[in-house]
């Protein structure tokens, strides 16, 4: 009696090992990337835009077949441009959709909201973000493939110093984004011998900038530093032009998204005409033969717009880096047989093991102590004439 029963229980704990097992074996239907974006509010021009260069990027890899056969499945939630509703957002991907990997695509802000729901849920998460002031606070999970301020205030500084331009007035947005303008124009400018004559600051939500326009106005200032992601940062081009203030004005990438472009072109060329610090890909046509960008970015922008209708811009480029970058990680993971928990692991440890892979806006090679990574970058001066976004001569 008692031999039954423990050939029994050994049956039985034989049977549950072999329904585990194959449970392990059996592929997932898909690979869950659960995506954040600004569809709706102030920055929704550039949610969009990465959203675009997303799918286009993600039906491009289930074209050819997948990671390792299995397809990749967007799950797309508007984060309204507010961190509250990012957060919600990526709650309900990981408890609800269960995905298994987390992306936020706008801005800074409603990105850096997702770091501690994907470290404390144990999700790899891929975050756009336009400063290194928070890579020390990504914690395990989380990794930033995009770009830093270095890239915008050396081309920039380096311009105004052509300019013969020693004193200059920082105009910075009340944002995440803004922090790293508060922290590295102080920082930096040191270095190329500029000053800062005054530092005005504006919040997302501003209709009129005149006040902080005044103030620069009258502060000595020979030229206005511009940092900020909405189309707030861009009025202040048209106002200070108004009012008849005719400075150098030299931003950064957001500045140049194709709303804004289309809305406030008309004042980006007023002598001098706008200034500002972008990726490579935006002037792709302009690009030697021989570049060796040339090529990847003409196929990303003629599908682009053969897909959409209209031109990608930054964004666009890095929503479609994102997937360049998971596709690398989930090839090398091979978690497709595992359960959700390790699969989440798996691709988190591939994630960091990503060594110079080459992307659109610079080569990366993630490491323990540095989920940034960027070993070179792709980032140039664009100016305005005739209605183009054109080279700096």
């Amino acid at each position: 009696m008692i031999k039954r029963v423990i050939m029994v229980i050994m049956s039985a704990v034989l049977i549950i090992g072999g329904l585990v097992s194959c449970k392990k074996t059996e592929p997932v239907a898909s690979y869950k990337l659960g995506i954040v974006a600004s569809e709706t509010g102030q920055y929704a021009g550039l949610g969009l835009q990465a959203l675009e260069g997303l799918q286009l990027m993600t039906d491009k890899v289930n074209e050819a077949g997948g990671i390792n056969g299995i397809p990749l499945e967007l799950v797309i939630y508007d984060d309204k441009s507010q961190a509250t509703e990012a957060t919600l957002a990526a709650k309900q991907l990981i408890d609800v959709d269960r995905v298994h990997i987390l992306t936020s695509a706008t801005a800074t802000g409603t990105s850096m909201s997702l770091v501690p729901i994907a470290n404390e849920n144990k999700v790899p998460a891929a975050i756009l973000t336009g400063t290194t002031m928070y890579d020390d606070q990504l914690g395990d999970w989380v990794f930033r493939p995009t770009g830093t301020e270095a890239s915008y205030v050396t081309l920039n500084f380096e311009y105004l110093q052509v300019m013969g331009i020693s004193r200059y007035a920082a105009l910075i947005e009340n944002s995440s984004f803004g922090e790293g303008g508060k922290l590295f124009l102080p920082l930096m400018s040191p270095d190329y011998n500029l000053t800062i004559a005054t530092e005005q600051y504006f919040d997302p939500t501003a209709t009129d900038l005149t006040p902080q326009l005044t103030n620069i106005k009258n502060s000595g200032a020979e030229a206005i530093f511009l940092w900020g992601g909405t189309p707030v940062a861009t009025l202040a081009i048209k106002q200070a032009r108004e009012m008849g203030i005719s400075l150098p004005i030299v931003g950064t990438p957001p500045n140049v998204a194709p709303n804004l472009v289309a809305e406030f072109g008309q004042y980006f060329e007023m002598e001098p005409p706008f200034v500002a610090s972008t990726s490579k890909f935006d002037i792709w046509q302009y690009l030697d033969d021989t570049d060796p960008d040339k090529a990847k970015y003409k196929e990303f922008a003629e599908a682009f717009e053969a897909r959409y209708g209209h031109g990608a811009s930054m964004w666009g480029l890095l929503g479609g880096q994102f997937i360049l970058f998971i596709e690398d990680g989930l090839k090398r993971a091979n978690a497709g047989q595992l359960s959700l928990e390790e699969a989440r692991s798996k691709i988190r440890d591939a994630f960091e093991q990503t060594n110079h892979i080459q992307l659109y806006t610079g080569i990366y090679t993630m490491t323990p102590e540095d989920h940034f990574g960027q070993t070179e970058w792709r980032m140039v001066l664009v100016t305005f004439r005739d209605g183009e976004m054109v080279p700096l001569p």
